[in-house]
């Protein structure tokens, strides 16, 4: 068992929030949806049903994540930005990226 499982499976589902949502259930949905992965071309894809709280969780801290990412494009655009031209697609896979991120620090302790 990883470390960052056995952290997970110490605590109960509402002792750490990431993103507003238990890190337990997090954990679980992207367990779940990395066990449903396949990789090609370098690409990975996921699939494959996210049921239950777990599916929720994940579904709303990926929702709030991708709020934020689309909130920093706008800003961008602001007088004396740098503009942001990411696409949907990429503003989506940036999100995943990042609540893993936030997840792993939250569970391990490390920023």
């Amino acid at each position: 068992m990883s470390e960052a499982r056995r952290s997970v499976a110490a605590m109960t589902n509402t002792d750490v929030l990431v993103e507003g949502e238990p890190a337990g259930l997090l954990l679980e949905a992207l367990t779940a949806v990395m066990e449903n992965s396949e990789e090609l071309d370098g690409m990975v894809r996921f699939q494959g049903p996210l049921a239950g709280d777990s599916g929720a969780a994940l579904v709303h801290a990926l929702g709030r994540v991708t709020a934020e990412l689309r909130a920093d494009d706008m800003r961008s655009f602001l007088p004396g930005a740098t503009p942001n031209t990411r696409t949907e697609e990429q503003r989506a896979a940036d999100a995943f990226f990042v609540l893993v991120e936030r997840l792993d620090e939250a569970i391990t302790g490390c920023a």
